[in-house]
């Protein structure tokens, strides 16, 4: 037969006692894990809004190929978009917008404010914080059981930057290189944004040849490239400029600044006759193409790429003076490409830097 065993009276009320001494380190845990997850979830919110807001108002940097850069249309465009985002479960109403450049090395940190003279790795930026705060979207977030600490709300920021720079790698399909000294003669870095240099006569950028290496100076003449595809010769040049699927699928890896090029041999008047026919194509066009720039352009040598240039095709003869009739221009559409190089033409997609 079993039997009953009484605990002593002072046992009586242990777990109570217990309970009441471990709560609020249980509460503290509770608030740990639920308010600074919900904190966590805030701030992501907020930052994914600066984020969209900071790239949409970089968008609106260039207008169209405009020759002065629309830093307020970029803050106006950034500060409405705040506005169509929420966090913590309310609308943004306001944020804090700053338009400048951004130095992508971090040479120097933080947003380098107009006006200002930017360097060679200075982008034009726009930077967006939004928070919330006291008077700022309904006030700090609210807390759950942090509030038996006394902490009842926490404010909660977040910043993005995001510009438009030009790249160091390109995806390149025209198979022509120039040289840097002709790139020099009709591109204009003393402007911001650089930009083609104007003939007096017409007010409008430069109509100029690149022609062979056989027949013009070296600051005059540009040469045919299989650029990173596998083979050379005039074959493989019409196959490029034709965008032969077969070259294409896969697409082929980035050329990047500091890469070596190898330059064709010859200038065959069937490539020329090739790049006639593509202007103005109602598929795979070459009235804007993404060139790469060379420190020098010797026919069967290789070359060292300084920068990607976007000219406007205009006209290609072969026959005895073979050329190609072209304009500087900034006006391509945003090739697939990455890093940061120099500002010779080519702009590309909007993109966050921080």
């Amino acid at each position: 037969m079993k039997t009953i065993q009484n605990f002593p009276a002072a046992q009586k009320g242990a777990v109570a006692v217990l309970v009441a001494l471990t709560l609020p380190v249980l509460l503290g845990a509770g608030a740990l894990v639920i308010d600074l997850a919900y904190l966590h979830v805030v701030r992501n919110e907020l930052q994914n809004d600066a984020d969209a807001a900071a790239l949409a108002g970089a968008r609106k940097l260039y207008t169209n190929g405009a020759s002065v850069l629309d830093w307020t249309g970029a803050a106006s465009t950034a500060s409405n978009a705040i506005t169509l985002n929420r966090a913590a479960g309310h609308a943004l109403s306001n944020g804090q917008v700053q338009t400048g450049y951004w130095d992508t090395t971090q040479g120097t940190s933080g947003m380098q404010s107009l006006p200002m003279t930017p360097g060679a790795n200075d982008a034009p930026a726009v930077q967006v914080s939004v928070g919330k705060s006291e008077g700022q979207n309904q006030g700090p977030v609210r807390t759950f059981l942090a509030s038996i600490w006394g902490v009842y709300a926490q404010p909660v920021r977040a910043t993005a930057v995001a510009g438009v720079s030009s790249p160091g790698s390109v995806q390149l399909s025209f198979p022509v290189a120039m040289s840097q000294c002709m790139y020099q003669n009709f591109w204009n870095m003393n402007v911001q944004p650089p930009a083609p240099r104007l003939d007096p006569a017409t007010q409008k950028p430069y109509v100029f040849k690149i022609g062979s290496a056989y027949h013009y100076g070296p600051c005059d003449s540009g040469q045919w490239t299989p650029l990173n595809f596998s083979g050379n010769g005039a074959t493989l040049i019409d196959k490029i400029i034709e965008r032969d699927p077969a070259l294409f699928n896969p697409p082929p890896p980035m050329l990047s600044i500091g890469d070596s090029l190898v330059l064709d041999t010859g200038s065959k008047t069937s490539i020329y006759k090739a790049v006639e026919n593509c202007i103005g194509a109602k598929t795979n066009p070459c009235d804007w193409v993404v060139m790469p720039v060379l420190d020098q352009v010797n026919p069967g040598s290789t070359a060292v790429i300084r920068g990607f240039a976007c000219l406007n095709i205009l006209d290609a003869k072969g026959g005895n003076d073979k050329y190609i009739l072209v304009q500087m221009s900034n006006l391509c559409p945003p090739p697939v490409a990455g890093g940061i190089g120099p500002n010779y033409g080519v702009i590309s997609k909007p993109s966050l830097f921080k």
